[in-house]
């Protein structure tokens, strides 16, 4: 089974997919650079041609609790850093995907009560293919940036697919908004995708399946609003 051809079966037909990769090869390494890269690639095209101001702005509306003085400081660190916010946010981006993937993987292996309980590595090459929506994001992304005019872009088109964007749930609506733009199309596709692969690789029920899927993500969105 050729990387191109699981690429296209595990969005195309992902049961037959996730069974086949039950005991066969799952070409981990290959997924693993797949979605590193396409993670690299949004990132750092993203930070390439944001305004590096409107960083700088951004990280000091989260510290407007501090002192004046301190505030002052920060905005001078902030915009030393400034020119280096292209590599920084890619690694800082791409290396918080791996670390949800490693334990997302955790998490399945823990909740894996089948009679054949697969391997840390396994349900971490699992894990990756989920993601795969991740691939597909990113090159409607560089899509949309290639082709938009440069006067029409705004940073928030790197979330482009997220509830909020595709309802116009407006900022002002307060944790309605932050729940929205938590969400994506993609993020929701990855759901559907474990899911599937769950109930195949775990033996679990639909419900069951489900639940675990979706409990890493309500996890992550709870964790967003408490830290508003």
């Amino acid at each position: 089974m050729t990387l191109v051809y699981s690429f296209f079966d595990v969005f195309t037909s992902p049961s037959s997919f996730f069974h086949r990769i039950k005991y066969g090869d799952h070409k981990g390494r290959w997924i693993f650079l797949l979605l590193t890269l396409s993670i690299f690639a949004l990132y750092y095209s993203f930070y390439s041609v944001i305004d590096s101001e409107w960083l700088v702005q951004k990280q000091l509306a989260e510290i407007q609790d501090l002192p004046a003085s301190q505030q002052e400081e920060l905005a001078r660190i902030f915009r030393n850093l400034a020119e280096y916010a292209g590599w920084l946010g890619t690694f800082l981006s791409s290396t918080a995907m791996l670390v949800a993937v490693a334990l997302l993987s955790l998490f399945y292996m823990y909740m894996d009560s089948s009679d054949e309980r697969k391997s840390y590595e396994q349900w971490f090459s699992f894990t990756l293919w989920t993601q795969a929506p991740t691939i597909i994001s990113t090159l409607i992304f560089m899509i949309i940036l290639f082709t938009i005019p440069e006067q029409d872009f705004r940073p928030e088109l790197i979330n482009y697919a997220s509830v909020s964007q595709l309802l116009g749930i407006q900022e002002e609506s307060g944790y309605l908004y932050l729940i929205g733009n938590s969400f994506s199309v993609f993020y929701i596709w990855s759901i559907v995708l474990a899911t599937i692969g769950i109930r195949i690789w775990a033996n679990a029920t639909w419900l069951k399946s489900l639940l675990i899927a979706v409990t890493p993500y309500i996890v992550y969105v709870v964790s967003q609003i408490i830290m508003v």
